[in-house]
């Protein structure tokens, strides 16, 4: 079968084709982080899960930043390769990487230093802190590779290789999961095996497509870098809206944490995470999906094709929509046999996280629109419009649901904060639609020109 190349005409069919890679990235990166959760709740202990769970959303924060540099590298290279100018999208990439290194360096060694102090902040109590700073200092050390591996992602499939990103993580995953078998249940190292077994995960993901990238008879290989203060701008908002999916989570995870705690004790926080683990499996089609569209969209940017970019975002808004509604359905139908496998072991708890997942679930109805959305406006190198979606859904939205609909209808507004969260987030997906349409053609030939030196 012919590769599908970024200038092709993208139907339902080949949207698909194209994310099947990106989505199957996805959905395996949420696999072992699920397997991880699995083998420390059902080995180490509640106590361990619950500080796992703590810590982690505050690593996301720093790895996002990696998902910034690599979706926002993406959306400008794809562009300037639609221009037909591949010697300055290959200084692009470079430069990227660069910067995201010497970032990842500093970041690294902050983390490992002010781990206590992150752990206090985030409310945890005594036998939990202790698990939060043994996990996220192992995690602190390896954080580079992480960010390399997950700016690698969209870059791959900018690149027009998918399939090795996927391929990269499936080794990923299994590595990982063999780790966590060998580390938590063979040798019986606890907590810190299963950090080792995800850090040494995260070395083969970052290392894989750096050689590749390395190979200078590829089209999008690494070059000399020269420093574009103006390109690293650009990158740096084009992917903004990725960042604040990072640090949206982390911050509404902290707030739902202690609302949970507050509301339903402690058992709140492993209800909540069991629910999150499976959002992040359903949302993996969304993000596979989105993700593999900014490059096509900024390709189609470039050449100024303005029939396709419509008809990318009705085919990409049709298949989320479809999906959102199958993923809604098998969340109401196996919420308790889901809960029973991470926390069978109490069964309050496990009615909790049942109850939980079924009303999550309604924000799928709406969830992959506004993923899709965001993206899309990446794509078109509109930062500011991506950033407006991704802040309604994944920051504003959630910390407004979350402080008031507990008071309305108690600890079920809760869980209908993050549907509450979607609606919000889909209204305003609709009004940067309607600015966009407004003059489409001349905000077109400006987001070429801003870019064209």
């Amino acid at each position: 079968m012919k590769r599908i190349q970024l200038s092709d005409h993208f139907n339902i069919k080949k949207i698909l084709l194209f994310s099947l890679p990106s989505i199957g990235m996805q959905i395996v990166d949420n696999t072992y982080q699920i397997a991880d959760g699995y083998f420390i709740s059902n080995y180490i202990g509640e106590a361990a899960f619950d500080g796992e769970n703590l810590i982690f959303p505050a690593l996301l924060i720093v790895m996002y930043i990696g998902l910034m540099f690599g979706t926002g590298a993406s959306a400008l290279i794809s562009k300037e390769l639609g221009e037909d100018r591949r010697e300055k999208a290959n200084r692009i990439l470079s430069m990227s990487i660069l910067v995201l290194v010497i970032a990842g360096i500093v970041l690294s060694a902050l983390l490992y230093f002010l781990m206590p102090s992150i752990t206090r902040w985030m409310g945890a109590a005594d036998e939990i802190a202790s698990y939060c700073v043994t996990y996220g200092r192992i995690l602190a050390i390896f954080m580079t590779f992480q960010m390399l591996s997950m700016a690698f992602h969209p870059l791959l499939i900018t690149a027009e290789r998918p399939k090795l990103g996927l391929a990269v993580t499936i080794i990923n995953a299994v590595v990982n999961i063999l780790l966590d078998w060998a580390f938590v249940v063979g040798f019986k190292w606890g907590l810190r095996g299963a950090a080792m077994a995800t850090a040494i995960s995260w070395i083969i993901s970052a290392v894989i497509p750096f050689i590749f990238f390395m190979d200078q008879k590829r089209p999008l290989h690494f070059t000399r870098p020269s420093f574009d203060f103006h390109a690293l701008g650009r990158v740096m908002y084009n992917g903004a809206s990725e960042m604040m999916d990072g640090v949206s989570y982390a911050v509404v995870a902290l707030i739902f944490n202690l609302r949970m705690m507050f509301y339903l004790g402690e058992q709140g926080i492993g209800a909540y995470a069991v629910s999150e683990y499976v959002s992040g499996l359903f949302s993996a089609v969304f993000y596979g999906i989105s993700m593999s569209m900014v490059p096509v969209v900024g390709y189609h940017l470039g050449q100024q094709n303005k029939e396709e970019l419509h008809s990318l975002r009705k085919n990409g808004m049709f298949l989320m929509t479809i999906f959102g509604i199958v993923m809604t359905g098998l969340s109401m139908l196996f919420a308790e046999i889901i809960s029973r496998t991470f926390v069978g072991y109490n069964e309050e708890l496990t009615a909790l996280a049942a109850q939980g997942m079924r009303l999550i679930s309604l924000s799928y109805l709406l969830a992959g629109n506004t993923v899709f959305s965001s993206s899309y406006f990446t794509g078109l190198n509109q930062g500011s419009a991506s950033l407006i979606i991704a802040a309604m859904k994944g920051f504003i939205g959630p910390l407004v649901g979350v402080s008031l609909l507990p008071l309305v209808i108690g600890s079920t507004g809760l869980w209908l904060a993050t549907p509450f969260a979607e609606m919000l987030a889909m209204i305003a997906a609709l009004i940067c639609f309607m600015w966009w349409y407004k003059d489409e053609d001349q905000k077109m030939r400006n987001a070429v020109a801003e870019d064209a030196a």
